[in-house]
C-alpha cells in the first residue's frame, strides 16, 4: 500500500506548488511590466522543471492505483480528478501561457488565474480522497 503514501505524498507537493502559483505567482503577473516576456519565459521554464516530474510521478501512481483498486469508487474519483488537472493543464493553462510569452494581455493573465482554479481544486480534493483511500485500504 505504499504507493497510495506515496501518492499523498506527490499530491501534498503539488497541492502546495499550485496553492502558491494560484494566490502568489499568477497574480503577480498582472504586476509585472518592463521585460514581461523574459520573466515570464524563465517562470515556466523553471517551473516545468519542477512541476513536470511531479506530474509524471503522480500519473504513474495513479495508474498503479487503478490497476490494484480499480473497483474502488474513491480510485474512480481520483482518476477523473487527475484526468481534469491534465486536460486543464495542457489545454488551459499552457496555450495561455503560450500566447501571454509572446504578448503580455492583462485579460489572458486574468483568465489564467481564474482557470486555473480548476486545477487548484481539483488537487486540494484529490489529496483529501487519496488520504481518505489510505485510511480505507489499511
Amino acid at each position: 500500500m505504499n504507493y497510495i503514501l506515496y501518492n499523498i505524498i506527490i499530491n501534498s507537493i503539488l497541492v502546495g506548488i499550485i496553492l502558491m502559483t494560484q494566490f502568489v505567482n499568477y497574480p503577480l503577473f498582472k504586476s509585472i511590466d518592463l521585460d514581461f516576456n523574459k520573466y515570464h519565459q524563465k517562470y515556466t521554464e523553471r517551473m516545468g522543471y519542477v512541476v513536470a516530474p511531479l506530474m509524471i510521478i503522480e500519473l504513474i501512481l495513479v495508474i498503479y492505483i487503478i490497476i490494484n483498486h480499480y473497483n474502488n469508487s474513491l480510485v474512480i474519483l481520483i482518476s477523473l480528478l487527475t484526468f481534469f488537472i491534465w486536460i486543464s493543464t495542457f489545454f488551459i493553462q499552457v496555450p495561455i501561457h503560450n500566447r501571454i510569452s509572446k504578448k503580455r494581455v492583462g485579460s489572458q493573465i486574468v483568465f489564467l488565474i481564474k482557470s486555473n482554479y480548476i486545477r487548484t481544486v481539483c488537487w486540494l480534493i484529490k489529496l483529501i480522497i487519496s488520504i481518505e483511500l489510505l485510511y480505507m485500504t489499511q
